[in-house]
Formats: structure tokens, sequence, C-alpha cells
């Protein structure tokens, strides 16, 4: 089992992971203004999500406990899931949302780090 402290952690990367996604496939419904470098890091973070996510996974349960690994991927899942009812451009604004996308790859590393550390 997950430390309780942790365990919105996953969701999260869930949430930022499936709104990346939308970034780089062009399905916001309104027009950001989205520079080469900022595309750049967003599409490293999707791609550095899953290795990320691999390693939070094996890490997180050590040798013995499987249900913490299966759990880290269930939040992670459903926080993508959730990403159909919480549409974060609505609740933040453009700018903000442009930050949250430049700083995704650090958010993303951070979370899974505070997963293994503490979780």
């Amino acid at each position: 089992m997950l430390n309780p402290v942790v365990v919105p952690l996953m969701p999260m990367v869930g949430l930022l992971t499936a709104n990346l996604n939308g970034l780089i496939r062009g399905e916001h419904s309104f027009r950001l203004p989205v520079g080469l470098k900022t595309f750049i890091l967003a599409s490293a973070a999707f791609a550095t999500v899953w290795f990320a996510l691999l390693v939070t996974a094996i890490y997180s349960g050590g040798d013995t406990n499987l249900a913490a690994g299966v759990e880290v991927l269930v939040l992670f899942l459903l926080g993508i899931g959730l990403s159909r009812f919480i549409k974060i451009p609505a609740i933040l604004g453009q700018r903000a949302l442009l930050w949250v996308f430049r700083l995704s790859l650090p958010l993303i590393l951070a979370a899974c780090l505070a997963v293994v550390r503490w979780g």
C-alpha cells in the first residue's frame, strides 16, 4: 500500500499527461500561443512520463510488494479517466495552462520521485 500522503500525486500526473496529449494532438478548444520550446518541452514530458511511471511502479513496491506498483498504475489511469470530467483548460487561464505545460517535465519527475521516496 502507498502512503496516503502521496496518493493524490499519481492522479495529478495522469491528468497532466492527458492534457499534454491534447496539446500535442491539437485538441484544445481555444488557441494557445505555444512556441517551439514549449511544444518540445511538452513532447519530452509526454515521452518521459511513461518511463517515469514504469520506474515508479517498480520501485514503489520494492522486491516483495506488488500491490503498491499496481496501485501506482491504477491511480495514474484514474487521473487519465478524470480528464474526461475535469477540464483543466476551463479551470486555469491560458497563461497558467501555458506555464503548466512548460513546467510539466519537472512536475512529473518530482511527483514520481516523491512517490518512490515516501510511498
